[in-house]
C-alpha cells in the first residue's frame, strides 16, 4: 500500500507540468482576401516570420505564440495588410509567422534577432534584421532588398532580379543567382558568390575588412574586374589577367564582344580569391 500511495503521488504532481507546457503554445490563423500587387507588412520583434506563395488572391497568416506575453495585431486596408506582433518581455522565439502570400505581392519583412525567409515570390520583398538570419530562395523578376547588422544572409536560386544587399557585419551568400543585378556591401562579414551568373549579370560586391570568395564554372562567360588595397587579389586558373595598377587586377574570361556577366569586387582589407572549376 505505501508503494503504491507513492506513485500516486507522483503522478498527481506530474501532470499538472505537462498540461503547463501544452497551454505554453497557442496558434492562430487568420485569412483575406486580396487583390493584385497586395502590400505585405509584417513586424516581429520576438520570433521569425517565414513568407511563401499562396497560389491565390489569399493571404494565410499562421501564428504561434509560446509566450502569454505576446500580442497579436492584424489590420486590413484595401490592398494592404500590416501585422505586428509585440511582447512584453524581451527576447527571440517568443513568437512565429507563417505567411502566405500572392506570389506577385509587395511584402515587408521586419525582426531584431528572429530569422527571416521568402521563397517562390515575384514581387518586391524587403526584409531588415538586426542579428536574426535572412534566407531568400527561388525569386524570379523580383526586386530584393537586404538589411542587417550582423546577421548572416543567404541568397539561392535568384533568377532575373534585382538586389541592394547591405550588412554592418554579417556574411552575405549568395548561390545560383543567375542574370542578375547584384549590389552587395559587408562592413566586416565574408562575401561568398558561387554558381553560373548568365550573360548580362550584373555583379557590385565590396566589403571592408572581409574576404571575398567567388567560385565560377570555367565555361561561364564572365569580366572580373577586382580590387583589395591592402589585401591580396588571387588571379583565377586559366585566365587572362592584366594588372594595370597595384592591387587590381582585370580578368577578361570570354572573348571581346561575346556577351558575359561582370564582377566588379572590391575590398579595403580582405583578400579576394577567385576560382574557376
Amino acid at each position: 500500500m505505501i508503494f503504491h500511495h507513492s506513485v500516486v503521488s507522483v503522478l498527481v504532481v506530474a501532470l499538472p507540468a505537462v498540461s503547463l507546457l501544452a497551454a505554453a503554445q497557442e496558434r492562430k490563423e487568420f485569412r483575406y482576401i486580396v487583390g493584385s500587387k497586395a502590400t505585405i507588412s509584417i513586424t516581429n520583434n520576438c520570433g521569425s516570420i517565414t513568407v511563401k506563395p499562396s497560389g491565390n488572391d489569399e493571404v494565410v497568416i499562421t501564428a504561434v505564440s509560446r509566450s502569454d506575453a505576446v500580442t497579436f495585431e492584424n489590420e486590413q486596408r484595401g490592398n494592404r495588410i500590416e501585422l505586428r506582433a509585440s511582447s512584453r518581455r524581451q527576447g527571440a522565439g517568443l513568437a512565429d509567422y507563417m505567411v502566405s502570400v500572392p506570389a506577385d505581392a509587395f511584402v515587408s519583412l521586419r525582426s531584431s534577432d528572429g530569422r527571416l525567409q521568402a521563397e517562390g515570390l515575384r514581387g518586391d520583398v524587403i526584409l531588415e534584421a538586426a542579428t536574426g538570419a535572412v534566407d531568400v530562395t527561388n525569386i524570379a523578376d523580383g526586386h530584393i532588398h537586404v538589411k542587417t547588422f550582423s546577421g548572416p544572409v543567404t541568397l539561392r536560386d535568384i533568377r532575373h532580379s534585382h538586389l541592394d544587399i547591405f550588412s554592418v557585419g554579417g556574411d552575405l551568400n549568395m548561390h545560383n543567382v543567375t542574370e542578375s543585378s547584384v549590389e552587395a556591401h559587408s562592413g566586416s562579414g565574408r562575401i561568398t558568390y558561387d554558381g553560373d551568373p548568365g550573360t548580362s549579370g550584373d555583379y557590385a560586391l565590396t566589403t571592408h575588412n572581409g574576404d571575398l570568395d567567388i567560385s565560377i564554372p570555367a565555361g561561364a562567360s564572365v569580366e572580373i574586374k577586382s580590387r583589395s588595397l591592402k589585401g591580396e587579389a588571387d588571379q583565377p586558373i586559366g585566365s587572362l589577367a592584366t594588372i594595370p595598377a597595384a592591387g587590381q587586377k582585370n580578368h577578361f574570361l570570354t572573348p571581346r564582344g561575346i556577351a558575359a556577366s561582370r564582377f566588379i569586387l572590391r575590398s579595403f582589407r580582405g583578400k579576394i580569391h577567385l576560382n574557376r572549376p
